[in-house]
Parts: structure tokens; sequence; C-alpha cells
């Protein structure tokens, strides 16, 4: 199978998801393809992790301008190459990770002389679109041969927006059983770590691009309640616009000595161990890959109760949940998170990990799109005679 990928930016945990996908796929014995926008746009860009894994599987990457814009001038030259792409690979399948991106996909298969089916996975729904915005995508993706959600809650959401229900599926992101290698180079920052671990204190992670969907300023608020009364260090890992702003939240809260700033992390997958617990303190989220990895790595998660994430957290079984936007609420699960007894905290942890086990894998992904693609293709065959 001729597999294409059209995705905005390979950033984040959707990157990772496509990344895991594309390299899965090859080894397999397809040949997979990729094409991602070239030119970083504000916080938005391609992880260079993502970039080298990909080169070293041998999946073929384009960079072109520009699948995150909505600019037509700049979509329709990432369709003629797409277009040159489709005919000299005989493409069979588009998947696409983004409304744009489909709509590439959906112009540019016109070009080959048999149906290419495309299809969109939504792991989340834009909270900054305008209503024109909201009216084109729908548009777009109602065009599609399928649309995927990574979460029932996504689902719901597409259902409530006005996209056909016939044409919407259901597919979990799933992550690798592990991504240590031995290979990787311990950082320093994680040496940090291991060092207060030793030393009996008790670290907070907060991982993800920092912005303002994520809303990590909410658990400095908590935090500096929670340090009155506990040993306890926060650590922030990730890269953002909002990076400065934290810190003089900080400072101003008189908790800077107790918090860390550690940038974007290649592996970042290395300070879960190392991690007490972990807040994903969101306002909305797709399917986060966060609390997947907590799961896997099994750390305690704490998270908003918005409805991606109670879909995943059973509050007290599989981890926590506080009133969205509320630190007061955070701040009252981090203490009561914090005294839990190890025997308790196992408990969770391992509750939490069955669950990983049984529906979050990174082969129960490949199997299901593997499936999806395969019945695609052959209606598409059907509908081409």
């Amino acid at each position: 199978m001729n597999i294409l990928h059209i995705t905005t930016f390979l950033q984040g945990g959707a990157g990772r998801i496509i990344c895991d996908l594309a390299i899965e796929q090859k080894k397999l014995g397809h040949n997979v393809y990729v094409v991602t926008s070239k030119t970083q746009e504000s916080d938005y860009c391609n992880y260079a992790e993502y970039i080298n894994r990909l080169n070293n599987a041998d999946v073929i990457l384009y960079e072109i301008d520009s699948t995150f814009k909505r600019d037509l001038y700049l979509n329709l030259k990432v369709v003629e190459k797409v277009k040159e792409i489709i005919i000299n690979s005989d493409i069979d399948l588009i998947h696409a990770h983004a409304a744009i991106p489909a709509l590439v996909g959906l112009i540019s298969r016109q070009a080959s002389h048999k149906y290419i089916p495309v299809i969109h996975s939504m792991q989340g729904w834009g909270t900054n679109k305008t209503p024109e915005q909201e009216e084109t995508d729908k548009i777009i993706m109602n065009g599609l041969d399928a649309i995927i959600a990574s979460s029932q809650s996504s689902f719901d959401l597409m259902c409530d927006k006005g996209i056909n229900k016939e044409k919407i599926g259901l597919i979990y992101n799933g992550i690798a059983c592990t991504d240590i290698s031995e290979s990787d180079k311990v950082d320093d920052d994680v040496r940090e770590m291991i060092k207060l671990k030793h030393e009996g204190v008790k670290t907070i992670g907060c991982i993800g691009t920092i912005c303002k969907r994520k809303n990590q300023g909410l658990l400095l608020e908590a935090f500096k309640e929670v340090v009155k009364a506990e040993d306890a260090i926060c650590v922030f890992v990730g890269e953002g616009e909002l990076v400065h702003e934290l810190m003089q939240k900080a400072n101003e809260y008189g908790i800077a000595d107790r918090v860390r700033f550690w940038g974007y992390k290649e592996n970042s997958y290395q300070f879960y161990k190392y991690f007490y617990c972990v807040v994903l303190p969101s306002l909305s989220e797709g399917h986060p890959i966060t609390t997947v990895e907590c799961f896997r790595e099994k750390v305690l998660f704490i998270g908003s109760d918005i409805p991606s994430i109670t879909e995943l957290i059973k509050h007290g079984e599989t981890g926590f949940l506080f009133k969205s936007n509320n630190p007061a609420s955070l701040a009252g699960v981090i203490k009561q998170v914090l005294s839990l007894t190890d025997d308790e905290s196992a408990v969770i942890a391992e509750k939490a990990y069955d669950f990983y086990s049984s529906s979050f894998t990174l082969n129960a992904m490949l199997d299901n799109y593997m499936r999806l693609y395969e019945a695609l293709i052959l209606k598409g065959k059907g509908l081409h005679k």
C-alpha cells in the first residue's frame, strides 16, 4: 500500500501519533510519505526529533509551505506538489491530520486515474476558529471518505457541529509499550529530578506546549497554596510564548525557587518515572497523550474535568479530576494525591496501567487504522467501476 500523510506540523502529541503511525506502517512493508509545513508559525513548528525519526525509518518527508495557513495561494502550492507525489508514487490513500491538509488531499486526488480515499484524524477542535473557519472546516470534513475521532467526546462534538455522523469513526490514540532506549543520554535536568527524588522531595510535573489552551497558569496558582504545607517542586516541560509570563507569576507568588521551567525536551518520557504526579490543567483537549503516558509509566495523573479527560479518568481509580479552571479545586486534589500512602498510589497506578494495556497501545491503533484503510480502498474500487 502507498500511504500519504498530510499534516500542518509535526509537533506535540499529535505529531508523535503521526510519526509512530507512519513508522509502523513502513515496518509493515508499506510505502509511506509525509507532507508537512516548512516554516515555523508562532508556537507551531516541526519537532527535530520527529523529523529525525522519520528520516531514520526511511519514511519520505516533504516540507512545503503551507498546509497550516488558511491562504489559498500557499495551499494550492502544496496541492501542486502533492499531485506530483500522487502520480509518481501511485498513492492509494491520503490520511490528513487537520482540515486544511484534508482540503489539500481532496483537491490533489483528482490527479489520479483511480479513486483515492481521503480520511481525516481529528485530534481536537481548535478553540480559536472564527465562525467562517468553522463553516469551512465542516464543508471540508463532510466531503471526506471518513473522519476519525480520537475520543468519544470528540465524536460527540463533531456530531454537534453538524458533521455527517455516518462518516465519523472512533480510534483511540495509542503509544508504544516503552520509548526508553539504552542509547538515550540522561539529561542534566533528569539528574536533578533523580537527586530531588532521593532527597524525598515530591515533584509535580506538567508536560506540553505552554499556551492558553493548556492553562498552565492555573497550576502555578494552585501550587502556591500547596507549597505552604508540602515539600514539593513544580516542573514545566515544554516550550511556548507564555513561558516568560509564567516565570513572572512564579516570582510574584514568591515560589520561584520551587518552580522549574525546562523548555522543550526531545525525550520528555525520561521525566515521568521521577514525577510523583503529573497535572494537565487544560481547558480543552482531543485525546491527551500525556494521560496515556502516565498510565503506561504508572505515574499518578491529575486532570481537569473536561469531557476528553473524564472519558479516561475514573476519579480515585485511574487518576484524579478537579473542577476545570478552579485553582482551589486543583490545590485540594494535589494535596490529596501527595498524602496517599505508597500502597494506595500503587493500586491506582496498576489500574491505570491495565487500562492502557487494554485500550491505548500503538499496535491497537495501527491495526484499527490499517483495517479502515483496506475497507476504504476496497470501497473506492467499487465506486470507480
